[in-house]
């Protein structure tokens, strides 16, 4: 009796403890089963199922169409898509996942060149969103897949074993698995093999939550900034470049702010003895040896794109990490050529054009030190030619009769498959790891100096937003910043006007209406930087500045005034068509602007 009964009360207790609490269960079994899914040697089965109407309305809009954003984006029950960044508009459907199937699914293209590149394909890179119409939804924990049609990658792994390398090195990164996906369309496609895709986590709160204790902090995924450029101390100029996932609070925009000061402008002494405090020092040493390693150029290292910048809750610091990585392993069309790139410097991974934070921190001799032992420890470990091949062999073996299957589905449908732009190949990575290993060893035993990437087109890796180049791409950046009250990333003829008439208001302080070319000139940084301190470099650049003086100066009489100034910009506004409600976008402006100030 004694014993039922203890059996009763152990009984009780746990039952109680299952429903009094069945979140701190469920959190276990979260972590368990995202676990499961993101299993980098698995292939999962996926078909996404999607109707004639939702696929045509996902298309990427052509800015040139002459159709407004409103009629484009409208459904039929009057409600407006959502627009990710002017181009890819939202559409839903539902997929079958390993069996499971999830109805109101988001979903959308995504993707700079790999998309573009592969016009006319049915494969391409998508966005799934899985809590789209249910927040509650998901599958294995997971609520957004990113899928990576490999266009550019040949190998289809370039994705997959460039950030599972990174992992092993202890720098964030996201966790990725395979599937191969069919695509039914209702009377137009059933259960079509689209082909093998690589999954890649989304870089969200979990993400941050697994990788630095805490969903605090401030996510960003910069474009147009490759070194900390700075841009004065008016956050407006840093939104759009730094590209933040949320509002950042006044503390979080002026760390961003001073980080770049700190890079750009401070002493040599005071970068010493301060750029600890800003920067995860060990973490970014790693995430340049294993760009370096890899030969992942189409990132900070020549480009101002493609990687994450955080900056934590707990610390204050910032830490990098990589993103979109289907190009690396000297796969990048436009680094020269591979025989060059697999012998990418490890002393100067960057291209020839100044990078002011990897050069100010290795010109620091103990940071300098450190880096050549990470670089050594790598090569000695993870990245020594045995562990690659053995671990590569692994992630071959997993795909490939599914990458055989995704070569016959895209010769069966008569696309083309991997592009070749400007005629380039990239290696095998069986081949990159054998060269690119041998050029490690002599760069570290002094025989080889290694390939430095030079740019040719003027600003380097930033173009017309290179440090100290303030040309008409940044003047119509500036005007857009400046002139977008609602912050729509549009601007209107009426604001464009109004910011035209403003600043020629801070020009005039004498409030005589006129201003010659030597005052115009002098007085546009004010007018451009109305706060704090500016950035590097003439403001603008001297062909801009006469420029606009010109177009202030209609009758040619030597003195620039508001009427001309305005009449200039409404004349070239009138002459072009305008898409949005009369609006214009960065790439519009920067048009309009090309039109009236020549180089």
């Amino acid at each position: 009796m004694k014993l039922d009964i203890k059996i009763i009360q152990i009984y009780t207790c746990v039952t109680l403890l299952f429903f009094i609490c069945p979140k701190a269960d469920l959190t276990a079994d979260d972590t368990n089963t995202s676990e499961n899914f993101w299993d980098h040697l698995k292939i999962h089965r996926f078909n996404l199922e999607v109707s004639s109407t939702e696929w045509k309305a996902i298309e990427a809009l052509n800015p040139k169409n002459g159709l407004s954003l409103e009629r484009i984006l409208k459904k039929k029950n009057g409600e407006q898509r959502q627009l990710h960044r002017s181009r890819f508009p939202w559409g839903e459907g539902s997929i079958t996942i390993n069996g499971q199937t999830l109805n109101g699914i988001g979903l959308r293209y995504k993707g700079n060149a790999s998309f573009n590149l592969m016009r006319g394909s049915l494969k391409r890179n998508m966005k799934l969103k899985l809590d789209w119409t249910d927040r509650d939804q998901n599958y294995n924990s997971v609520e957004t897949l990113n899928l990576n049609a490999g266009g550019l990658d040949p190998s289809k792994l370039r994705d997959a074993f460039g950030y599972w390398l990174f992992r092993q090195a202890g720098v964030p990164a996201p966790r990725t698995t395979f599937a191969e996906v069919s695509l039914t369309i209702p009377g137009r496609y059933e259960k079509e093999k689209l082909g093998l895709y690589t999954i890649v986590e989304q870089v969200n709160k979990s993400f941050l939550k697994n990788h630095f204790g805490s969903k605090k902090g401030l996510l960003m995924k910069p474009e147009g900034i490759a070194s900390v450029e700075y841009h004065g101390d008016d956050w407006r100029f840093y939104e759009s470049l730094y590209r933040p996932d949320k509002n950042p609070s006044l503390a979080q925009s002026e760390r961003v702010m001073e980080f770049a000061h700190i890079v750009n402008l401070s002493s040599e002494n005071e970068f010493r003895t301060s750029i600890e405090s800003f920067l995860d020092i060990n973490g970014f040493l790693h995430f340049i040896a294993l760009n370096s390693l890899i030969v992942n150029l189409d990132t900070l290292l020549a480009m101002p794109q493609n990687y994450y910048l955080h900056l934590g809750g707990k610390n204050n610091k910032f830490v990098f990490f990589p993103w979109d990585l289907d190009i690396s392993f000297a796969g990048w069309p436009l680094g020269g050529k591979p025989e060059d790139q697999m012998k990418l410097s490890l002393e100067h991974p960057h291209s020839s054009d100044e990078h002011k934070l990897i050069d100010r921190l290795l010109a620091i001799e103990s940071i300098k030190l450190k880096y050549n032992k990470i670089i050594r420890k790598l090569v000695e470990g993870i990245f020594s030619k045995k562990q690659l091949i053995k671990s590569f062999e692994k992630f071959e073996e997993t795909i490939l009769g599914a990458r055989e299957r995704d070569t016959a589905a895209t010769k069966s449908r008569n696309e083309r498959g991997y592009p070749s732009p400007f005629g380039y190949n990239p290696p095998s990575i069986s081949q990159f790891i054998g060269k690119r290993i041998s050029s490690i060893k002599r760069q570290l035993n002094g025989q080889e100096s290694g390939y430095i990437f030079i740019h040719k087109r003027p600003g380097g890796r930033l173009g017309h937003l290179a440090q100290g180049s303030f040309g008409r791409g940044r003047l119509a950046m500036h005007m857009l910043v400046q002139g977008d009250i609602n912050k729509d990333k549009w601007i209107s003829k009426t604001e464009l006007l109004k910011l035209l008439s403003d600043w020629f208001d801070s020009m005039d302080r004498k409030k005589v209406g006129k201003l010659n070319k030597t005052e115009f000139i002098k007085a546009l940084p004010d007018a451009f930087y109305t706060n704090g301190r500016k950035p590097i470099g003439p403001i603008p650049e001297l062909y801009v500045s006469e420029g606009l003086f010109s177009l202030a100066d209609s009758d040619n009489d030597g003195m620039a005034t508001k009427k001309s100034l305005i009449s200039s910009f409404e004349g070239t506004l009138n002459k072009m068509a305008l898409l949005n409600n009369e609006k214009l976008n960065q790439q519009l402006l920067l048009t309009a602007i090309r039109s009236m100030i020549r180089q």
